[in-house]
């Protein structure tokens, strides 16, 4: 049965004025004219200057690649900064550089496969706690996402023995998420940090108490005689390959901080949409349970099987592209530069909305339709790496990727084996963009355990 879930409703024309802000606040995916679903490339005008949605992937790569010298990051760095400091992803830069190539080895492939035991933990017990619920009671999948990716988080990267660091990362994120859309407004209009707006102080306070709880286990671990292997601790040893130089403690907590919303939040979202997209496609729900059954012979699943699990990874390849964690990514010309045939003058924002770009009618057959069998071996390399863009491309391409989909093959194999899901009768989510893609209202889901498998 073809399954078209829900879908953010583009206007005809950008709106204007108040009825631009009203709508971007509520959701920033509502401005995205219908023209960015079928066109190269669209120029506009809004508030704050001049703007330019681009989709076709010759155009995103001279963004993100070819002319990348010509664009910086100001909107993404004046939004997350605040949070995030000068980390990895809100650097540029010769700062950029040697804090990425610093990082990388810690998310080679080989040396993240050894928490696939931390991640199938993770679900387990989640698992566990829908069991133990009352039956037919809708879960709260999303919240319920978002503390087994923060459980892996802090078995992987961010250990807290003590069980204090939890509520003030789920705190201090939820205020951030909530007060998100008067905070990517006034980062888009390049407004003063300073002017008041809704969330201001809440915001503030919330960002020192997750600075101050992450400093804290900073401090806690260079005490350590003889600390734990962890991604924690490698990063505390990462060196600068020119220099040799180590980070300070404020590089540590913004990398830290970067690296546990990259691969926490955005993989807990990933998955809260692919749970709901197996609710309303049980064909698809009985293929993934069959495959990990087989590829896993009734074990738990191990970094052996992660290859193998297929289909798996065709359902989160297409659900993020329905779904894409990060909606919307922009970049500010620092010079004049061509795109295709369009001039783009210095001072310039260019929008790729990653939520449009990924329905886009020209790229995609039947665009709004879940359909994984896109993402099959044989048909997934037709894809354009500018086509498809859920951790972004480029040199600047997520440094979390391989982390995030081992960890959520993992997952999802061990959710699909182990139970069924099913929408409550009525509610469809909403998909709004804050700094991730969020169901407006969350995301419960009937959670029902399969029998024991025979044998």
């Amino acid at each position: 049965m073809r399954l078209v879930p829900p879908r953010v409703v583009p206007p005809a024309r950008q709106p204007t004025g108040a009825a631009f802000i009203a709508a971007f606040v509520r959701n920033p995916l509502s401005v995205v004219p219908q023209a960015a679903y079928e066109e190269d490339f669209v120029p506009t005008r809004r508030p704050g200057g001049r703007f330019a949605w681009v989709t076709a992937p010759e155009l995103i790569r001279a963004v993100l690649l070819d002319e990348r010298d010509k664009f910086g990051k100001r909107s993404q760095i004046r939004l997350l900064a605040p949070l995030l400091g000068r980390g990895i992803l809100t650097s540029e830069g010769a700062e950029w550089r040697w804090q990425r190539q610093a990082s990388s080895p810690m998310f080679r492939p080989a040396e993240l496969l050894r928490f696939v035991p931390d991640f199938v933990a993770a679900a387990e017990r989640a698992l566990a706690r829908w069991r133990d619920a009352p039956a037919g009671a809708p879960q709260a999948v999303d919240r319920d996402m978002t503390r087994a990716t923060f459980e892996v988080i802090s078995a992987t990267l961010l250990p807290s023995a003590d069980g204090t660091v939890a509520p003030v990362l789920e705190h201090s994120l939820g205020v951030f998420q909530r007060s998100g859309g008067w905070n990517q407004l006034y980062a888009s209009l390049n407004l003063p940090y300073w002017l008041p707006r809704p969330g201001m102080f809440s915001g503030a306070r919330a960002i020192l108490a997750l600075r101050g709880a992450v400093a804290a286990l900073v401090a806690a671990r260079r005490a350590l005689a003889a600390p734990p292997d962890d991604l924690m601790q490698r990063l505390i040893a990462a060196r600068d390959p020119e220099t040799g130089q180590g980070m300070n403690d404020a590089q540590l907590v913004d990398n830290l901080l970067t690296f546990y919303l990259a691969g926490h939040e955005t993989t807990a979202k990933a998955l809260t949409w692919t749970l709901y997209l197996l609710a309303r496609s049980p064909e698809w729900s009985e293929a993934l349970a069959a495959e990990a059954e087989r590829v896993t012979g009734g074990a738990p699943v191990a970094a052996g099987h992660i290859e193998r699990l297929t289909l798996t990874q065709q359902v989160l390849k297409e659900s993020m592209r329905l779904y894409p964690p990060v909606p919307i990514v922009s970049r500010q010309a620092l010079a004049e530069v061509r795109l295709g045939g369009n001039a783009i003058a210095p001072g310039t924002t260019v929008l790729m909305p990653i939520y449009a770009i990924h329905r886009h009618a020209r790229r995609w057959e039947d665009p709004d339709a879940f359909e994984p069998e896109r993402f099959a071996p044989a048909r997934e390399g037709a894809i354009s790496r500018y086509q498809y863009l859920p951790f972004g491309a480029g040199p600047r391409i997520c440094i979390g990727r391989e982390f995030s989909m081992i960890e959520a093959t993992a997952m999802l194999a061990t959710f699909a084996r182990a139970a069924r899901f099913a929408p409550p009768p009525g509610r469809e989510p909403a998909p709004v963009a804050r700094v991730t893609l969020v169901p407006r209202g969350g995301m419960p889901l009937r959670v029902q355990p399969r029998p024991p498998a025979a044998g």
